[in-house]
């Protein structure tokens, strides 16, 4: 049998994998190393106005401070990754994301469950033969808010 190798199109696939998992355990720091020190993630309503912005260093104490003691689940569904040079690409990824709430437990929680659809728009950087997000911009196609 021979040695399996990763392409850059795995690399950047788990990359973004781990940036689910990350998040879904609450890792914010770890969230924040996947991305480089320039990078800036953007989040829109589903009117498409820009909500927030975040930059790699307050990643972990701004997302995870709005997260809070809530749960969030995150899916990534049919990645489209385009390399525009031997180091950098963009990809499109389809997701659907849940927070949940224990407001027995939290009353201060905005809202018990949040469930979300809509599309990471990414940039990613090859640092030193590994590869980073350079900058996130989520959009929203729908959003489902139970308070």
């Amino acid at each position: 049998m021979s040695t399996p190798t990763h392409t850059d199109l795995d690399e950047i696939r788990d990359l973004k994998a781990r940036y689910a998992r990350f998040a879904d355990t609450k890792q914010w720091d770890k969230v924040a190393g996947l991305f480089t020190d320039d990078a800036v993630m953007r989040f829109r309503d589903v009117e498409g106005n820009l909500v927030n912005e975040v930059s790699a260093a307050e990643f972990a104490q701004t997302i995870g401070g709005r997260v809070g003691a809530g749960q969030p689940i995150h899916h990534l569904f049919s990645h489209e990754v385009t390399f525009t040079s031997d180091t950098t690409a963009e990809g499109v990824w389809a997701m659907e994301d849940l927070i949940f709430h224990d407001r027995a437990a939290h009353p201060e929680a905005p809202f018990s469950t949040m469930h979300g659809f809509g599309h990471y728009h990414d940039t990613y950087r090859k640092v030193a033969g590994t590869w980073y997000i350079a900058g996130s911009e989520l959009t929203r196609l729908r959003m489902d808010i139970v308070p």
